[in-house]
């Protein structure tokens, strides 16, 4: 085996090894996910040379040439976080939004609308690229299958999904088989299957080439509304429903591995952690909690917020999760040991429905029903900026993947650009 070259991994921390093996071009992942402000690289690269094979000597001082590189990544959102501006109005939606995200590079943004249609923005001049049109009812869910960022996934009311080119807008497979809503639709982290949950109690896999399907998850007794694969090899899939349960499957098999009970209210939303090891829950029942993923088991519960639980989301790195809730605040707890509260963000006037870490895990984008969006410091749980301007509720928002700009949609038909 020989090393070629290293390759840099920012959220979460880690770094690539690009080799040769028998001739045959390999890549091996090395997480650092406690790689912090305070870390020795130094010490960090010795510990890799003594352990990992590919890592000679004579590659030691690149190796923590790289390591410098990631921790000044880290080291750059600072103790307050970027301060943010109104960069960019996205506005030709005739209907209100539903959500938004990013492309992995932030150059371009999708929005969902009650206007049925999926809009391709590009950031930097805040012009229209493509609308997607065909579906015939609300597009809810949108999202690229990253990291190539080339195709585009639409869960729709029409009890459909779409799979798009976002170059020439072409629809390529429309996904059959729901007979409720499709409110949720995610591509696998290799992007060869797509995942969709419905209101007609079902999840369903379909291969993303062809748009054929390929398994029915049955099982759930109400309306399956969050889904998620793991984040690294997606063979492994998590679905909450209205049922109150979490369901865990192999994407490999046809029968549930396992189901998650305890909750008293209807899911909200479901999360794996960075290594699956992991999964969150929230719920109506006023409660979050975390669960072991591999034995099933409810490791801790969470009931300090006042009123429903709406969003969930672990940091990059999965040693943080944060909450939202009708209460109008947000929490961030550390889940490595005790589940110890770290974090409370209060300030917003009415419920926060929305809530994710930035890359660098140093700030918390919550957004809310009183038209703002706020960035915290997770630390302190102090309020850093107040993003206003929207003149209807904000419900869906997000980081792009370098932290550097930030999106919001509202039901004013509206979505800004932060930068």
């Amino acid at each position: 085996m020989k090393l070629l070259k290293f390759h840099l991994r920012y959220y979460p921390p880690g770094i690539v090894l690009e080799y040769l093996q028998k001739g045959i071009l390999k890549n091996k992942d090395i997480d650092l996910l406690d790689l912090n402000c305070n870390s020795d690289t130094k010490e960090i690269a010795r510990n890799l040379y003594k352990r990992e094979r590919l890592i000679t000597e004579d590659v030691c001082e690149q190796l923590e040439q790289c390591l410098d590189t990631l921790k000044k990544r880290i080291e750059h959102e600072g103790p307050t976080g970027k301060r943010f501006y109104i960069y960019k109005t996205l506005q030709t939606h005739v209907l209100p939004l539903t959500n938004v995200c990013f492309d992995k590079n932030g150059t371009r943004c999708l929005s969902g609308s009650y206007d049925r249609t999926c809009k391709i923005w590009d950031v930097e001049i805040g012009k229209e690229l493509r609308s997607l049109t065909g579906h015939q009812n609300v597009v809810y869910s949108v999202s690229f299958n990253f990291p190539a960022c080339n195709r585009v996934l639409t869960g729709s009311f029409d009890k459909t999904a779409k799979i798009w080119d976002p170059e020439t807008g072409e629809c390529l497979a429309t996904l059959w088989g729901h007979n409720g809503e499709v409110v949720a639709a995610q591509f696998s982290p290799k992007g060869e299957h797509v995942a969709t949950g419905s209101m007609d109690h079902l999840a369903k896999l379909y291969d993303a080439e062809t748009g054929a399907e390929v398994k029915t998850y049955t099982g759930h007794t109400a309306e399956v509304i969050a889904l998620q694969f793991d984040p690294n090899e997606g063979q492994r899939l998590i679905t909450g429903s209205f049922d109150g349960t979490i369901s865990l499957w192999d994407t490999r098999v046809q029968e549930r591995v396992s189901v998650l009970r305890g909750h008293e209210g209807e899911i909200s939303n479901v999360q794996f952690n960075w290594d699956s090891s992991l999964v969150g829950s929230a719920s109506l029942d006023g409660s979050a909690r975390l669960w072991d993923a591999r034995n099933s088991t409810c490791l801790a519960t969470v009931a300090s917020h006042t009123d429903e639980v709406l969003d969930i989301c672990f940091d990059w790195a999965g040693q943080r999760m944060a909450t939202s809730s009708s209460d109008c605040s947000a929490r961030v707890y550390d889940v490595r040991s005790d589940f110890k509260e770290l974090a409370v963000m209060r300030g917003h006037r009415q419920e926060v429905s929305k809530v994710c870490f930035s890359p660098a895990g140093g700030c918390l984008l919550t957004a809310s029903a009183d038209r703002s969006a706020r960035v915290w410091n997770t630390t302190t749980g102090n309020c850093v900026q107040v993003l206003s301007g929207h003149q209807g509720e904000i419900f869906s928002c997000a980081y792009s993947y370098a932290g550097d700009a930030i999106i919001t949609a509202s039901k004013d038909n509206t979505c800004r650009i932060w930068r």
